[in-house]
């Protein structure tokens, strides 16, 4: 047989082995995952009436289908108690080809647990999306839908981001745009986020808020539900050298301090951190209230060393000092957390720092592990029973010790983290509200991951439950703007000149906070945001 003749039956989809012709067998389509997984990262991950919901799966990950062009969504029903290690809990059903197939993106609820959206994400082959960025998924009926909007969002990855469906939001904060994620990129070239979107999940509508400390990669976006609104809380992460760049130079951001967000106030403060732990990359973060001791612990599960590229695999608690806490048999980095009582599920991910396709990223069965934050032990069988968490014993001390930072780096962050009257301390701001948020039609991304479990924890002393959502006119003392590491007041109310990429994950219950609704749109984005939201973008590194 010639050599042109065997390349045209290669071509045509026919096999030539050992003489003989072979038509290949297209593989069956699964309807879960019983017959094998080997690893897959990163999961969208989002948690709503009790089941679990898994997209960013291609059948290429499957031994028994190998068609890369099956994009698989995925379910676990939590509902009872189930065992993650069983294949066959996890329901396979086919998204429609007109949904762009896509890695890393963030996927987010409503308050009404009706809707998910999906936003965000690259392109894991060399066709780049066209589409408008946002597809909603309807529960009821399992249909998925463009978003359509005015302006078309950008596409980001590799952000932090969070779901907060009792104030109808989720955000996105930091992260990039490239080749993979945008088609008018057509280098190398990484375009990177200089805020932080705000989605309302009710009306769709998406507000670009100001982040000083932008722009930013990796790290964790966490939300507390403490006085008036609640705070998110930003750690850890990477700064590029500059905003746009082939490959920029990185450093990563200290871990001796944490950037807080006052919902209500819309202002930025950082609030120093004590005591060691080692800077790390692609982890995943969960918080957890132990309601008898008016504080919330964020846990920082496993990850990977920026420098070494070693999984790190202990675990830490912060904001009075570390603290170590029990971690993973093996550790996970590029993974995914969703919080569910005392458990922390864990969403794909991989267990070495290497590429894709390298064996050495390691197998496991399903997509999914669970930390028991109470018991610190990794467990098999998911419990919907486990609702209530206590401080585990080994930390209880520490924190008792230390339930607050010894010193506030502004008082203002006393006063949403603690008790007392509600004379909210005044913001300056240099631009009203009214004429500093920008709406604009976007979305969100997310994902974190770690390696190994590591489990640092952030201690607020907080008295969240017993007191009013109340605003209040009285003056907050001025403190000055400063830069990373050392951010004293930052105001989060400036318009942004222009949007580009991001990436991180997180979802947290409301632990019996009040609902609020935000407004999506004050105002109209100007014409030159709305355009510079049509552009920039970069190859993502193979993970």
């Amino acid at each position: 047989m010639s050599r042109l003749f065997r390349l045209l039956l290669t071509a045509i989809g026919v096999q030539v082995a050992a003489g003989t012709l072979q038509t290949v067998t297209e593989r069956d389509v699964q309807a879960d995952l019983s017959e094998g997984f080997c690893r897959n990262w990163v999961f969208g991950a989002n948690i709503v009436d009790d089941v679990l919901y898994m997209n960013g799966m291609d059948g290429g990950s499957l031994d028994t289908d190998k068609n890369s062009s099956n994009n698989y969504f995925i379910k676990l029903d939590l509902s009872a108690p189930v065992d993650l290690q069983d294949g066959s809990n996890y329901k396979l059903s086919l998204v429609p080809t007109k949904v762009p197939k896509l890695r890393d993106q963030a996927l987010w609820s409503n308050q009404a647990n009706s809707t998910l959206f999906s936003y965000g994400g690259r392109s894991p082959s060399g066709k780049r999306p066209d589409d408008g960025g946002v597809w909603m998924y309807n529960i009821a009926d399992g249909s998925w839908e463009e978003q359509k909007t005015s302006v078309k969002p950008v596409r980001l990855i590799e952000g932090a981001y969070i779901n907060v469906p009792e104030l109808q939001a989720a955000y996105y904060l930091g992260g990039y745009e490239t080749k993979q994620t945008t088609s008018s990129i057509t280098d190398d070239t990484k375009s990177y986020a200089t805020g932080m979107i705000q989605y309302n999940t009710t009306t769709m509508e998406y507000t670009l808020l100001e982040a000083p400390f932008t722009p930013v990669q990796q790290g964790a976006l966490v939300y507390l539900p403490s006085r008036d609104k609640g705070a998110l809380v930003f750690l850890g992460g990477e700064v590029p050298a500059s905003k746009s760049s082939v490959d920029p130079e990185i450093t990563t951001n200290s871990w001796d301090y944490v950037q807080v967000y006052d919902i209500e106030a819309g202002v930025w403060y950082n609030q120093t951190t004590t005591g060691d732990v080692a800077r790390r990359t692609q982890f995943c973060a969960s918080v957890m209230h132990e309601p008898s001791s008016e504080s919330f612990q964020i846990y920082v599960i496993s990850g990977a060393d920026y420098e070494s590229k070693e999984i790190v695999k202990d675990v830490y608690a912060t904001l009075a000092p570390w603290y170590r806490a029990a971690g993973l048999s093996k550790g996970r980095m590029s993974h995914t957390c969703q919080a569910y009582g005392r458990q922390i599920l864990g969403v794909g991910g991989r267990q070495s720092y290497v590429g894709r396709s390298d064996p050495k990223a390691g197998c496991y069965k399903t997509p999914t592990f669970l930390y028991d934050a109470q018991s610190e032990l990794v467990r098999n069988n998911f419990d919907p029973a486990l609702l209530s968490y206590s401080i585990p014993s080994s930390t209880a001390g520490d924190i008792q010790n230390s339930p607050t930072p010894s010193v506030w780096d502004n008082p203002s962050l006393a006063f949403l983290f603690t008790d007392g009257p509600n004379n909210r301390p005044s913001t300056k701001k240099t631009q009203s509200q009214s004429t500093n948020k920008g709406a604009i039609a976007g979305g969100v991304v997310g994902g974190v991951a770690g390696a190994a479990i590591i489990l640092g924890l952030v201690w607020f002393f907080l008295r969240s439950r017993r007191r009013k959502a109340q605003k209040n006119d009285t003056e907050r003392p001025e403190t000055s703007e400063r830069k990373p590491p050392i951010l004293g007041e930052l105001s989060a109310d400036q318009v942004l000149r222009e949007l580009s990429a991001s990436q991180s994950r997180v979802e947290v219950g409301s632990h019996g906070s009040q609902l609020y609704e935000l407004d999506g749109g004050r105002t109209q984005q100007s014409q030159s945001q709305k355009q510079s939201m049509d552009r920039h973008s970069e190859e993502r590194p193979e993970r």
